[in-house]
């Protein structure tokens, strides 16, 4: 039997749980750097939607453009955060 296919959201809850608080752009491909400007959106939704407490963003100049360079999840999930990770593991 194969394990459910996960929402992008729900991988990044279970990252979270696990004690994962910190995302960067280890590399600095644009493939790498699209899929970090996409966790990012997804963490600010997440915030926006009550299942993580708060995000800490830091931007960085680079060749005259701001970009984010790191998000950094404080407080882990929250009450909502934990029941809709329990609710989809069940």
């Amino acid at each position: 039997m194969s394990s459910p296919i996960q929402s992008p959201i729900l991988k990044l809850l279970h990252q979270i749980d696990a004690g994962v608080t910190i995302y960067e752009p280890f590399l600095r491909t644009p493939e790498k750097l699209r899929e970090f400007d996409d966790t990012v959106a997804r963490l600010q939704e997440m915030e926006r939607l009550g299942l993580i407490n708060r995000l800490f963003i830091q931007t960085r100049t680079h060749s005259g453009e701001e970009r984010i360079d790191m998000v950094m999840v404080i407080g882990g999930l929250t009450d909502e955060g934990r029941r809709m990770l329990q609710h989809n593991e069940a």
